[in-house]
């Protein structure tokens, strides 16, 4: 019965020739290209709408429910206790640009914000004021709002980018999952609300405009944001005058170019104080 063994013994190999074949070929990865750094204010780029916009996101809660806002608005203004690189000048106290401070990032934010994709480590440096309003409000909203973290983005960025963040007043903030649109790179922008119900949607946004008020609190008010909520720009400017608040920057808040549906361009007072830290 050799003549019969043959066969199976030859089928055999050839299973273990085309699995052998398969390990050395693996998987096929295309390699794509870095997201390009996106254009700031007063560029305007279209972009379509991927078809799985608005899909639903489970990190919004274990169960896959949005959290409901805090019920008070004791917000806390204080700079984590965290080491902040500074220019030398200013411990001869010299004023901007010789003196600024730079946002730590990775293990030295301790976790309390991430940095946006594109932000490189000379694009994280700014007033003092402005970093420390950064550090405060981030670390505020991670503890009113467990498990959810702010996105920074440039600060002082002169050069094409940007038609601004040259004078240490300047920063982009994202929250990537809870504003209009997110920005995925590639030129686009899916919409974040497009298919949630109305009550998650206003759960979203309250999560944004939870940290326009953080800010607006802890910079007493000294600060102007652009984003493009016609909705939220009328509840968040009302808040603010409620507040007794007033900007000598601009109006608090209101719209801009279409790019601002996904981040807060914000821009603050040029003497705004240092917040102060959680250990002082």
């Amino acid at each position: 019965m050799v003549w019969l063994a043959l066969p199976l013994v030859g089928a055999a190999l050839g299973a273990v020739a085309l699995a052998f074949a398969g390990e050395e070929a693996g998987e096929i990865v295309v390699e794509t290209r870095r997201d390009q750094p996106s254009p700031d204010a007063g560029v305007v780029v279209a972009a379509s709408t991927p078809e799985d916009a608005g899909t639903h996101d489970p990190r919004f809660a274990p169960d896959g429910a949005i959290l409901a806002a805090p019920s008070d608005e004791d917000y806390a203004c204080l700079r984590p206790a965290l080491e902040y690189p500074r220019d030398p000048a200013c411990d001869e106290g010299a004023p901007y640009p010789r003196c600024r401070w730079q946002l730590p990032t990775g293990r030295e934010s301790g976790g309390l914000w991430r940095t946006w994709r594109n932000t490189t480590d000379d694009h994280r440096w700014a007033r003092p004021g402005l970093v420390s309003l950064i550090a405060a409000t981030a670390a505020e909203y991670q503890r009113r709002w467990p498990g959810e973290v702010v996105t920074v983005g440039d600060l002082d960025a002169a050069g094409p980018r940007h038609q601004t963040h040259d004078r240490g007043v300047d920063v982009d903030l994202y929250l990537e999952h809870a504003m209009i649109a997110q920005n995925i790179g590639g030129g686009r922008y899916p919409d974040n609300y497009a298919q949630r119900s109305a009550r998650e949607v206003e759960l979203l946004r309250a999560r944004v405009i939870d940290l326009a008020k953080i800010l607006a609190t802890c910079s007493g008010g000294r600060l102007r944001i652009y984003y493009n909520d016609p909705d939220l720009v009328r509840d968040f400017r009302a808040w603010f005058e409620g507040r007794g608040m007033t900007s000598d920057v601009g109006p608090p808040m209101l719209m801009h170019n279409p790019l601002h549906r996904f981040h807060f361009h914000m821009t603050v007072a040029e003497d705004l104080a240092v917040v102060p830290a959680a250990n002082d």
